[in-house]
């Protein structure tokens, strides 16, 4: 049976090319992109996932509440841990671990850079990564032991089985041994950790200038814990509220769990208030994928009904013949079928072809799970979902064709035919002008985001790690460096201008509110610092090398700090941070050491160049690679042991955005990828107008009509469900987009030209694509026309 369905079936395909290409084609690219989108949204799902037991790791999170903010962070005080450890029945394990550092590590020859982090001993209790090697229990437990992913122990020792082997890790201070007590497996995609390697807390906490790692005011390292099996976690989030309020008089800050596998799709947060986070992302693409997909089977319902004539000529014959209705349902659905699984198979292909460029794209290594069952049953599912949906109006409707209607060649119900399909027309384009208009809000908002002016010149601007001898060094690598012509002035700093890095609500003025508190973000800095950067100084002065006391006296606000201390009293002109009493010399103008996402905050400038590690160094216009190598020969001169790095603020700056620039590309080529196969499905629906008007156009050529009123009969049909659906369309994505632009602090507004903008372009694409076919309906001989039936 199901072979004589087949044979039936492919001299459809044969009989009807035209519609046959278009219906696998577009299918294939709406395959195409569901599978891409698909494999990436599994991804997402995944990240942070899939480690032993982790359904019971939470991690440690603090509202701060500041004014009318609320601050949720993730930072925690350096001795939180092992506190909890000793007094909470709840707690079966807790680790403190930091940031990720980058560190010079020697082994014989190889000096090799690598990244890390410090982590308690029960780090790896907690995050159960595959140990190749070692003892998970002692793995952290003394100051000279070193964990390293394979990749890694390759890196440096050229093999991997390399427990109980000696390395060095060279710092600003001294050269520190390690034996290394653990291997374990890189983590993978399915990681938010990115490590090369783990070194004991203790080691950090026992820095002599890490001292402010033992006070319950500081935060800086992130705290761990696995909850013993049963543990209720909203209930220990309750007991724990108050536990730094508790252990220190005037702590502000509330403590809270939450489960670390949902940190990287959840974890979001404001004004205390837990929001969508990345999770908004993997909707809204989930949703592009599967409009996509709706689009294609949209195209293969509509042209199946537009030949819905001629097919059913076929059906009268087999109905005579004794053919049921379900066997002709069966046949059409085969049909469908067929072109659908033809469509995934070459959609498998374009994924295997592009998976190289979309990971590039999306900064993953997605590979097309071939040996897993579960990839192919949700494959075959898709199918047959997508033959179904696609192949189900057809073959219901042509199945339901009375014989007496064929024969008269009169079909009852064909004006509901056909306004079905303009229906499915109308939607398949509202989606696409949906899709344009939000492309091109999402497109003006990350270039905003990206031209923003900072409050600083991020353009020509080097930083440099003061790493090795640099920072002992400063002074002459400072001298050197601006004795280069093509060098315009040099600083260094503690904070890298990527995002909060050390702030305080210490801060206390003459007239403040004995209610109100505010986070400020501190920057220390040196001399140059204002001009470097390229600040501009609203009032007063920078710091002077001529005045000795501004290390211990001087401060300079940025706007938003000036206009907090002086709200009450405007002539204040002091402010008491952390106990020292410091005079406000100068003003500059807000700037953003955080994304746009973000609101201005408060922050403040004060002269402590001691805690700096990093350079700024401000470049002329021109000749920048023979100033960079002139910068790295004083580098490596007076820090040979260490190599030089360096990086360009404006690129560190646009890897803030790095997410927000994949969606804007992302939503860029799947929005053309839409309006490509809805064209498709009007080619195909074009040329069977015209096929249907071929008597009509012979007849109205004969009698004098002109090639433009012939081209208006057959195009004004689609350009004006085309303009409606733009209509539509635009209010859905203003709806969409508004919500979306209320991520950032910083935004665009929805402007009236996006609309006649996407318009032009989308009317403009459909006009081609019916305008072409049409043409060629026009310009035919109209005597051919008359004598074909």
């Amino acid at each position: 049976m199901f072979s004589n369905y087949l044979k039936i079936a492919l001299r459809g395909f044969a009989k009807h090319k035209l519609t046959f290409f278009i219906n696998t084609l577009g299918l294939s690219l709406g395959l195409w992109a569901a599978i891409l989108i698909g494999l990436w949204i599994k991804s997402e799902l995944e990240k942070g996932k899939g480690l032993p037991e982790f359904d019971q790791v939470y991690r440690v999170m603090e509202h701060q509440p500041y004014g009318d903010q609320v601050f949720t962070i993730p930072s925690t005080p350096g001795i939180l841990a092992e506190t909890m450890k000793e007094s909470l029945s709840e707690v079966e394990y807790a680790a403190t671990y930091t940031w990720n550092e980058e560190h010079l590590f020697v082994h014989e020859e190889n000096k090799i850079k690598l990244t890390g982090l410090y982590a308690g001993p029960d780090y790896l209790k907690i995050f159960q990564f595959p140990l190749l090697v070692g003892n998970r229990e002692s793995a952290l437990t003394d100051k000279s032991h070193i964990v390293l992913t394979e990749s890694a122990a390759i890196k440096l020792f050229g093999k991997s089985d390399v427990l109980g082997e000696q390395v060095e890790l060279i710092s600003n201070e001294e050269t520190e041994l390690y034996l290394v007590e653990g291997i374990i497996a890189d983590p993978g995609e399915k990681s938010e950790s990115r490590f090369e390697y783990i070194l004991p807390y203790q080691v950090m906490f026992d820095k002599p200038y890490n001292d402010w790692l033992k006070h319950w005011g500081n935060n800086g390292p992130s705290t761990i814990l696995k909850l013993q099996e049963g543990t209720d976690p909203d209930q220990f989030s309750a007991s724990i509220k108050n536990f730094i309020k508790d252990r220190m008089e005037g702590a502000n800050a509330e403590l809270f769990v939450f489960p670390q596998s949902d940190m990287y799709l959840h974890g979001s947060w404001k004004d205390g208030i837990l929001q969508e986070g990345r999770i908004k992302t993997v909707k809204l693409f989930a949703l592009i994928g599967f409009f996509i997909l709706i689009i294609a089977c949209i195209n293969f319902m509509n042209l199946s009904t537009a030949k819905s004539q001629k097919r059913a000529k076929e059906v009268g014959v087999r109905k005579v013949s004794g053919a049921d209705r379900q066997s002709l349902i069966y046949q059409f659905l085969s049909e469908s079928l067929v072109i659908t699984f033809l469509s995934g198979f070459l959609a498998l292909l374009l994924v295997q072809a592009t998976l190289p460029l979309f990971n590039q794209l999306t900064d993953k290594s997605l590979m097309i799970p071939f040996s897993e069952l579960g990839f192919w049953l949700q494959f075959i599912g898709i199918l047959l979902f997508t033959g179904l949906i696609a192949g189900s109006y057809p073959a219901f409707y042509l199945s339901a064709t009375k014989v007496v209607s064929v024969f008269k060649n009169h079909l009852k119900g064909s004006k509901n035919v056909v306004l079905a399909r303009k229906g499915l027309v109308l939607f398949q384009f509202i989606l696409a002008t949906g899709l344009i208009v939000s492309t091109v809000v999402i497109f003006q908002q990350i270039n905003y985001a990206l031209n923003q002016d900072l409050g600083y010149e991020k353009d020509q601007l080097i930083a440099v790690s003061l790493e090795g001898q640099l920072k002992e060094k400063y002074e002459i690598f400072k001298s050197r460096v601006e004795s280069i012509p093509q060098v315009a002035s040099m600083t260094r700093a503690l904070h890298n201008m990527m995002g909060r890095s050390n702030n305080t609500g210490g801060l206390d003025w003459e007239g403040k509110d004995p209610d109100f508190n505010a986070l400020f973000e501190r920057f220390r800095v040196d001399y140059d610092f204002v001009e470097t950067m390229g600040m501009e100084l609203i009032s007063g002065e920078d710091f002077s090398r001529e005045r000795g006391s501004d290390s211990l006296s001087a401060v300079i606000l940025n706007e938003k700090a000036f206009q907090i201390i002086t709200q009450n009293n405007p002539e204040n002109r002091m402010v008491n941070i952390n106990g020292d009493q410091r005079q406000v010399i100068g003003v500059v103008k807000d700037f953003h050491f955080q994304s746009v996402h973000e609101a201005m905050e408060p922050a403040f400038i004060i002269l402590e160049p001691q805690f700096a590690g990093n350079a700024f160094i401000r470049v002329k216009p021109g000749e920048m690679q023979q100033t960079l190598a002139s910068i790295q020969q004083v580098a490596e001169e007076l820090n040979p042991l260490f190599p030089f790095g360096y990086q360009f603020m404006d690129d560190n700056y646009a890897r803030m955005y790095q997410d927000d620039v994949r969606l804007r590309d992302l939503a860029q080529y799947f929005s053309i990828l839409t309006i490509l196969i809805s064209c498709l499905g009007l080619l195909g629906l074009s040329a069977h107008m015209a096929e249907q008007k071929t008597k009509e156009i012979g007849i109205r050529k004969v009698l004098g009509a002109s090639t433009w009123s012939i081209l208006t009969v057959i195009n004004k049909e689609f350009i004006s469900i085309v303009l409606l659906s733009i209509l539509i369309g635009s209010g859905f994505a203003f709806w969409l987009m508004k919500d979306w632009l209320e991520g950032y602090a910083y935004r665009i507004n929805f402007e009236w030209w996006f609309i006649p903008m996407a318009a032009a372009f989308i009317l403009g694409i459909a006009v081609l694509t019916v305008g072409l076919q049409s043409l060629r309906a026009a310009r035919s001989n109209p005597v051919n026309a008359i004598k074909s039936e």
